[in-house]
């Protein structure tokens, strides 16, 4: 088992992220609808965690939170993602720690829903579930199945609806 410590994110830990994500995504990452959800503003440091290694504090992972609303019915809430650990440490409960802590964060941050593009069966355990077809669009191509809502206020889901961008404040 590696040992790990989750931490809040800071910009010491930039160029790591950058580089785990280059290796995680590749450069089709930019292409991908959440990230041009992301490249319109920045993400929220405060909602957003690192796992480092306990001997030495090497990055082992990542995970960001970005503040969205969506067009048509102004609901606010957060964008998970991206989510990546380092290639070779898979399996070892790092993004879990990962994932729980975000959720952990955006249920203390009061905001009412996460949405994150992503595979169910990973997600499913953290609370997420498909969005309800049509209720949400991306910036760009996703399949409908990928899109998921992890409701932490009761009905949440209900209040989506319209085009998913980036906004700024609390």
């Amino acid at each position: 088992m590696t040992a790990f410590t989750i931490l809040p994110e800071t910009g010491e830990f930039d160029p790591a992220i950058e580089q785990l994500h280059a290796e995680a995504f590749g450069p089709g990452r930019y292409a991908r609808a959440a990230f041009r959800v992301r490249e319109q503003g920045p993400h929220d440091r405060a909602l957003s965690f690192v796992a480092v290694a306990e001997n030495g504090g090497t990055l082992l992972g990542s995970v960001r939170q970005t503040r969205i609303e969506t067009s048509g019915t102004g609901a606010r809430g957060l964008l998970l993602g991206p989510l990546a650990v380092r290639e070779g440490l898979k399996g070892r409960g790092i993004g879990k720690a990962l994932m729980r802590r975000a959720v952990d964060a955006a249920r203390e941050a009061k905001a009412p829903f996460i949405l994150l593009v992503g595979d169910r069966p990973y997600y499913w355990p953290f609370g997420f579930e498909a969005v309800p077809a049509g209720k949400v669009q991306m910036p760009g191509p996703v399949d409908p199945a990928r899109l998921l809502v992890c409701e932490l206020v009761p009905e949440a889901a209900e209040t989506l609806g319209g085009m998913v961008r980036w906004r700024g404040g609390s």
